[in-house]
């Protein structure tokens, strides 16, 4: 059993006052944000079907050009104007809205222009075909870089801003707020950058009937409603009639970069036991099924019987578990005895959150597993589902 760290609960009252501020503050407020959002996305979708904008007019475009905006509002904000930068920060905020807006709508038009994928090897000369490591990078770069382009325009905006704050009573309590989100938002980029650039080659699976969060607010709940009051907080603040209207919104954003951080953070230990293809070399499909399951979690761990073969022979499953990059570490049985079972107990004695199994291996998973709803069912449809659950018991038939 893994010990837990003695700042644990200290972290945990940090992580219930948070959750208490979700349910009572930021849930109530993103019900009047959605529905007002709602609105501006549907006349902007309306504008753009009527329209057609040209093949240029790309989310990642918008996303570019909006982060250039960074250098005008710097310079404004050294030479002491305030309007102009508080209005390049609110048509930024409009900007990060309409780059979401123009991604679905060329998402659909795709769609209805979708042909059949040219096959792999061509008839009269070689091809040449991305990896799943770069086919995954390509299809996710969008959503990294709209994340990463908001931090790069706001961040250096509130170190700028650290240099107004006026000798006043409330002086101390603005280095706190915009240190606050300075730090975490930095923080949270480092962490966009890792998890980019170290994806695996197969998307992570849709979970369906299963929540990793209890909280009240969903993840991209957070995310839309800190965006908006960093954004328009930082708008107010740069004003100095409304400076401390700002310094509220900004003050209210900061538990929401703080539980933005929490979550792409926390620890959530997904566990294969005993993959039988291991034994034999892996195939493509094998790879993938540790790919999405690495995909669900942060650390994937495979369990599996050491053999007395040797590992050039290829058929040594631990040293095949070993060398996948989706594979964190690897559980090793000792040879000869009767394989462990992968039940509550285990799991919990090696601090494992969760059993991840195909369709074809739910028979043998062990029945306390998944009455505690810790056993994830990968389809072939890339959707993880509890085991036991009428969605999981479909696909399984």
């Amino acid at each position: 059993m893994i010990e837990p760290s003695p700042v644990q609960p200290i972290f945990d009252l940090i992580d219930a006052i948070v959750e208490l501020y979700l349910a009572t503050v930021i849930k109530p407020f993103l019900g009047f944000h959605d529905v007002a959002y709602a609105a501006l996305n549907r006349n902007l979708r309306a504008l753009l079907d009527a329209k057609k904008p040209p093949t240029w007019f790309t989310a990642n475009f918008i996303t570019y050009l909006r982060t250039v905006f960074v250098i005008p509002c710097l310079v404004t904000l050294s030479l002491g104007w305030c309007l102009i930068p508080s209005i390049i920060v609110i048509l930024v905020d409009i900007g990060d809205f309409l780059d979401g807006v123009v991604a679905r709508y060329w998402v659909s038009v795709r769609k209805e222009k979708k042909q059949e994928a040219a096959p792999i090897v061509g008839k009269d000369k070689p091809s040449l075909v991305p990896s799943w490591n770069s086919e995954q990078r390509n299809s996710s770069y969008g959503g990294f870089l709209d994340a990463v382009c908001d931090k790069v325009f706001v961040v250096p905006c509130w170190i700028a801003l650290l240099s107004t704050i006026p000798e006043t009573r409330f002086r101390v309590a603005q280095y706190i707020v915009l240190w606050c989100l300075i730090l975490a938002e930095s923080a949270s980029g480092t962490v966009r950058f890792r998890a980019y650039f170290s994806c695996q080659g197969a998307p992570a699976p849709n979970v369906v009937g299963l929540d990793f969060s209890s909280s009240a607010v969903k993840a991209d709940g957070v995310g839309k409603a800190k965006q908006s009051l960093e954004m328009f907080g930082t708008a107010f603040f740069i004003l100095p009639g409304i400076r401390y209207v700002g310094l509220v919104l900004l003050a209210a954003a900061v538990p929401l970069a703080y539980e933005s951080v929490r979550r792409k953070i926390k620890k959530r230990v997904m566990y294969v036991h005993n993959p039988v293809g291991a034994e034999n070399g892996l195939d493509h499909a094998e790879l993938r099924f540790f790919m999405q399951a690495r995909g669900l979690g942060s650390r994937l761990v495979v369990g599996k019987m050491s053999t007395a073969m040797a590992s050039t022979s290829g058929k040594d499953g631990v040293a095949n578990a070993r060398a996948v990059s989706a594979v964190d570490d690897v559980i090793v049985f000792p040879p000869g005895r009767v394989l462990p079972k992968a039940d509550v107990a285990f799991l919990d004695e090696w601090g494992l959150d969760f059993l991840v199994c195909t369709p074809q291996e739910v028979p043998s998973v062990i029945e306390d597993v998944v009455k505690a709803g810790r056993c994830l069912v990968i389809g072939e449809d890339n959707t993880a589902r509890p085991a036991g659950s009428k969605d999981a018991a479909k696909k399984d038939d």
